[in-house]
């Protein structure tokens, strides 16, 4: 490859509130020699398609119970309306993108974390061929965060997770979360700390700093933190310039901060 992949994870919280920018961030990424790969979940949305058709989302530890028809549900919400409209967008931002989920190309394969959960799959093993392929044609890959099984089960797959795991496979350097929040922030909530190591993050939990919804995110984060990881950077999607403002970085050392751009064009 004659670039560096860099891997975008978007919250389905976000979806609905992307800024316009996002897409022509992507874009000048791809110009200082950084390919994205973009991962995305779409939580909120099945939930509300699900109330559409009469269903009640039910959850366990924070995940989705997924049985046969709500396994139909997410598919068609990850796989269909989520990604193409993604996919739709970069395009209309004059980049050439492709949609894909974890299923195709034997990308994600996953089993079963456990009866009770229904569908809901850990992944075992990334294949991360088909995303190489596609970024050497120019693609941008827009993954939607399913998997299947050896013997052709679809499963819901957690999006931090398959953006981590996708990461670590393409051997990338950065994983980028775009939330929706502006970055990681003590517990008052008024300044966003541009740049922190996962030991100050864990004091700054057990010192009760970090709290409530914060604390999820950032455990995301520090777990996209692994293999040849060296940074993972949080910031807001729905702030204009979302993927070249310095939002917070979680660096493995201390390092000087900087705007996104800059850092992925290290």
């Amino acid at each position: 490859m004659g670039f560096q992949p860099a891997v975008i994870k978007l919250g389905g919280s976000v979806l609905e509130r992307l800024h316009p920018s996002f897409f022509q961030g992507c874009g000048q990424l791809m110009e200082e020699g950084i390919h994205p790969v973009i991962v995305h979940g779409g939580g909120p949305e099945i939930s509300r398609v699900q109330q559409r058709l009469g269903f009640t989302a039910r959850f366990v530890d924070g995940l989705r119970v997924t049985d046969d028809s709500g396994m139909k549900t997410v598919e068609m919400v990850l796989a269909g309306r989520v990604n193409k409209r993604l996919v739709a967008d970069l395009q209309a931002a004059g980049h050439a993108a492709v949609g894909l989920s974890g299923v195709d190309g034997g990308l994600l394969e996953v089993k079963q974390r456990t009866p009770a959960l229904g569908w809901v799959g850990d992944i075992t093993a990334v294949r991360p061929r088909l995303l190489v392929d596609l970024m050497n044609a120019g693609w941008i890959p827009v993954v939607a965060s399913l998997g299947a099984d050896p013997a052709g089960q679809r499963y819901n797959v957690n999006a931090d997770t398959a953006a981590g795991a996708i990461t670590r496979a393409l051997k990338a350097e950065r994983l980028i979360m775009v939330t929706d929040v502006p970055g990681i922030h003590k517990g008052d909530g008024k300044k966003v700390l541009p740049r922190v190591t996962p030991a100050e993050i864990q004091q700054m939990i057990q010192e009760e700093t970090i709290t409530g919804g914060m604390i999820p995110k950032v455990e995301a984060a520090l777990e996209g933190l692994t293999g040849s990881v060296d940074e993972v950077i949080v910031t807001d999607g729905s702030q204009s310039d979302c993927l070249t403002q310095k939002g917070t970085r979680i660096v493995k050392e201390v390092a000087t901060s900087g705007p996104v751009s800059d850092i992925c064009a290290k």
